[in-house]
C-alpha cells in the first residue's frame, strides 16, 4: 500500500439522500467496484 501498487476502484458515487438506488445498484451486481455513499 505504502508503495502506491494497490489502488481502490471506484465504481460510482452516489449522495447520501440516494443511498437506496446505490443499494439496489449494489444488489443488480453490476457493481465492478466499491459504490461509494457521499455525506454533505
Amino acid at each position: 500500500m505504502e508503495a502506491g501498487k494497490v489502488t481502490p476502484v471506484i465504481d460510482r458515487t452516489f449522495p447520501f439522500a440516494e443511498a437506496a438506488a446505490a443499494m439496489h445498484y449494489l444488489e443488480t451486481g453490476r457493481a465492478r467496484g466499491k459504490v461509494i455513499i457521499t455525506m454533505p
